[in-house]
Parts: C-alpha cells; structure tokens; sequence
C-alpha cells in the first residue's frame, strides 16, 4: 500500500495572529513535528497551504511538495486542502495532520496504520470523548464524496464522515493532540 502525507497549512492563524506553522517548540517551526510523524510512514510529503506561505516553506527548507488548494475550492478548509491533495497525487491512503499540533509523534501514525481493516473509509481517533478527523487516514475512495461535498458547499469533515465506513480510535494520550490555537494556547503549552 502506499501513503502520501498530508499536512493542512492552509489556515489563516486569525487567533493565533501570525501564521502558527511557523511558532517555535524547542527551536523548531510546529510544521515540522507533522512532517517528522508522518516522513517514515509515507512515499510523499505533501503541504498544502495558501499561496502567500508557499515561498516562506521554501525559505524555511521543507523538502516535500508543497502546493494550494484547487482554484475551486480555494481557502474552504481542511476538506478542500485533502481533496486537493488527493487530486494531484494518487496514492492508497492519506495520512492527514494540521500544523498547529507541535506534540504529535510518529507512535500515533504507527497506531492509526495498525487499525487499518478491509472495507473501512477512514481511521479516526477519539481523544477524550472528542472526533480528530484533521490526525487521521482517508482512504483513496472518498476522494468522489469529499468533491461532492465541496460542490454543494458543505465544507465540514464531520459531514463526511457521517456517508463513510470509519473506524474510531480511542486513544488516551491527548498531548500529541495539543492544538496551539491562540497566544493563551501558546503561553499554557509551550512556554
């Protein structure tokens, strides 16, 4: 089987105030702890951000494909950021993560891999009751009801899911889970 990494850099970091892919952990930009999680596991690294970053992930020295949303589907999210990816590079499985979750580590790719099973869509964790559909797997076929979606301006994921045969996941480390949203997140989390 192959697997492409997908990682969701699209956001505008409204909250946040200055685009989160770049704040730091221990010296290093949190895009990069997606990009470590995931490089082990994949045949390509994909980044998918708008254009006005693409040359600063460049700068920063990101060595995977680093690309935008399809024009049709431009700035509608971290649905229109996966399909994106699936439109330009085939593979059997998407591995997805965000930028903005500095603690993930590769033990949590390893545990979604492992629960992959015959006839099921998409592997989902549960971290503390709650669905993390943006850390997860998509399997190739749901690349139709994703753009079917999108066509009919539903951009919420959980609204995918409710059409796909998911297995959910429960997982109790909720660390690798830490979305640094805003500056409080910032100051509680990494500081």
């Amino acid at each position: 089987m192959e697997f492409i990494g997908v990682i969701l850099a699209g956001g505008q970091s409204r909250r946040f105030g200055s685009p989160k892919a770049f704040a730091k952990r221990e010296g290093n930009s949190f895009y990069t702890y997606s990009a470590k999680a995931l490089e082990s596991y994949t045949s390509k690294l994909v980044l998918v951000t708008n254009p006005k970053l693409s040359p600063v992930f460049s700068q920063e020295g990101f060595t995977g494909e680093i690309i935008s949303d399809c024009t049709e589907y431009a700035g509608q999210g971290p649905l229109a950021g996966i399909y994106s990816a699936m439109e330009k590079y085939s593979a059997d499985w998407y591995i997805v993560s965000p930028i903005d979750v500095p603690f993930i580590d590769q033990a949590v790719i390893e545990l979604l891999l492992s629960n992959i099973e015959p006839n099921v869509d998409a592997v989902i964790p549960v971290v503390a009751g709650k669905k993390q559909p943006l850390i997860a797997l998509y399997h190739h076929n749901v690349k139709g009801l994703i753009k079917s979606k999108l066509d009919r301006g539903l951009r919420s994921v959980e609204k995918v899911l409710e059409d796909l045969n998911v297995h959910y996941l429960s997982i109790k480390d909720e660390q690798a889970f830490i979305n640094v949203n805003s500056q409080v997140d910032y100051e509680k989390y990494i500081k």
